[in-house]
């Protein structure tokens, strides 16, 4: 067995945190320190899981010199910067999607990626779903007329994120699927609706994707279940052609459980067996591990996947833009 890549994760939000604790469990890795802007928030996280090193700056990190990998898992204008600084450190980066702002911010970070021997990987953590992967693959064996992609979320997101939109937030992980299914085959048209809550917000969203062989994929996303609905809401998709039809419910997975009000123990396959890390997240990073130890990035995680996909989403954003009313629906 290769020795553990020494790894650290900047971002102890949520979805950061979930990061350390998969990277705290996986042999393969060595969680040597967390980073936090408010720093404070990075110890409470290092007591709790025997971490020796805490930041509050890449920077700091860097001067640190610790670790050999970074997890960037913070607000999204920080991952292109805090990226490049990781790179030129020497230091292996995967990056939570969206990986950039805006498309000349991904670009960026992509032609430096051309001139350092490290590896930059975007965090799509559906790629490696248990049911999303297999399905990929027979669809791309097989083709496909139509795919629709379905991914609801509760109204406070749009509290909790109010930098994002429902495209660049939750809908962005069907476009990476949808990009995979495609072989990366670039849509000829692309069109797309928002409407916007009482304060003026973006929270809901649907789109179309259209390939000029006659392929059309479909998105709805948003955010506004109610507060009783599962804490990360509910995504489906079906694939259409003349030889089948398919339907995959990836979240919440098929395990409920009732007491006073049903719930799903498992909603995102992010789970523990036998104290070990299973599921979506935990391949993620035993690829982005196994990357840094000379590995292929994996096929939709490569920073041209992140380009591409980020131009999707901006062309997306401006025709919403184009044709969107003031009213709240």
């Amino acid at each position: 067995m290769k020795e553990p890549i020494k790894i650290a994760v900047m971002g102890v939000g949520a979805f950061g945190a979930l990061h350390a604790r998969t990277l705290r469990a996986l042999p393969e890795a060595l969680l040597v320190a967390l980073g936090n802007r408010t720093r404070s928030k990075a110890e409470v996280l290092a007591r709790e899981l025997a971490v020796p090193h805490v930041f509050g700056s890449v920077e700091e990190l860097i001067e640190q010199k610790v670790a050999d990998a970074l997890v960037i898992a913070t607000n999204t204008e920080t991952h292109v910067p805090y990226a490049k600084a990781a790179l030129a450190a020497g230091m292996h980066v995967l990056i939570e999607k969206p990986v950039g702002t805006d498309l000349a911010d991904v670009e960026s970070l992509e032609a430096v990626c051309r001139n350092h021997k490290r590896v930059a990987m975007a965090g799509h953590v559906c790629v490696f779903h248990s049911l999303v992967v297999p399905l990929v693959e027979r669809v791309r064996q097989e083709g496909f007329r139509s795919v629709h992609f379905v991914r609801h979320r509760p109204a406070r997101l749009a509290c909790l994120f109010p930098e994002e939109h429902p495209v660049t937030l939750t809908m962005v992980h069907d476009l990476y699927v949808a990009a995979q299914m495609a072989g990366g085959d670039e849509p000829v048209s692309f069109d797309a609706l928002d409407a916007l809550n009482s304060e003026g917000k973006a929270d809901h969203a649907w789109a179309t994707l259209r390939w000029n062989d006659g392929r059309v994929a479909t998105f709805h996303s948003h955010w506004i279940l109610p507060d009783g609905a599962p804490a990360d809401g509910f995504d489906w998709l079906e694939v259409f052609a003349p030889s089948y039809h398919t339907r995959v419910a990836t979240n919440p997975q098929n395990w409920t459980w009732t007491t006073d009000k049903v719930k799903w123990p498992v909603e995102l396959e992010i789970s523990m067996i036998h104290g070990r890390p299973t599921g979506m997240l935990a391949e993620e990073l035993r690829s982005f591990l196994a990357a840094c130890h000379g590995a292929p990035v994996p096929a939709g995680c490569r920073m041209p996947d992140a380009v591409q996909v980020q131009r999707w989403m901006e062309q997306l954003l401006e025709s919403a833009q184009s044709k969107r009313t003031t009213h709240s629906k």
